[in-house]
């Protein structure tokens, strides 16, 4: 009797122990990002991020170093979009950082684009734009490149 008690035991704390530690750990980079305009799925490109996953008794810090966005969209194809569009954005873990957008040209960020509820206004003239999705979490934050042109 008591034998099977122990067991029981056994077997309810090692139940909760794996319940805890898959409570408590979280993927080791964060999440990709899908963007969507007019019901079609934008190919975006995970750049720089540091991401903290959360252990049992433990704590694991990762950064990744990137090219700045307007290198990353050399290699990436251009989506060619209307005029007037807007992006969804949405992340594979159904997560909903901070979010920050900017336009790319050259080398350097010139503006914020206008974001309300994960719906990104894209800009209005005609062109080719490079776009950065900053996105913060709380264990971390990473940046993605998507290209449009808009015609």
């Amino acid at each position: 009797m008591i034998n099977r008690r122990i067991k029981k035991f056994l077997f309810a704390l090692t139940t909760v122990m794996l319940l805890i530690v898959a409570g408590c750990s979280s993927g080791t980079e964060p999440p990709e990002a899908i963007v969507k305009i007019n019901d079609d799925t934008i190919e975006t490109s995970k750049g720089t991020y540091q991401w903290e996953t959360q252990r049992l008794l433990s704590k694991k810090v990762r950064n990744a170093d990137a090219a700045a966005p307007s290198e990353i969209a050399k290699k990436m194809k251009v989506k060619i979009v209307p005029q007037g569009s807007t992006a969804n954005i949405e992340f594979s873990d159904n997560s909903e950082p901070e979010l920050n957008v900017y336009s790319w040209k050259g080398e350097e960020r010139t503006k914020e684009l206008p974001l309300k509820q994960n719906q990104l206004t894209l800009p209005s003239q005609v062109g080719r734009y490079v776009i950065e999705i900053f996105a913060r979490w709380s264990n971390g934050d990473a940046s993605y490149t998507f290209v449009v042109e808009i015609q």
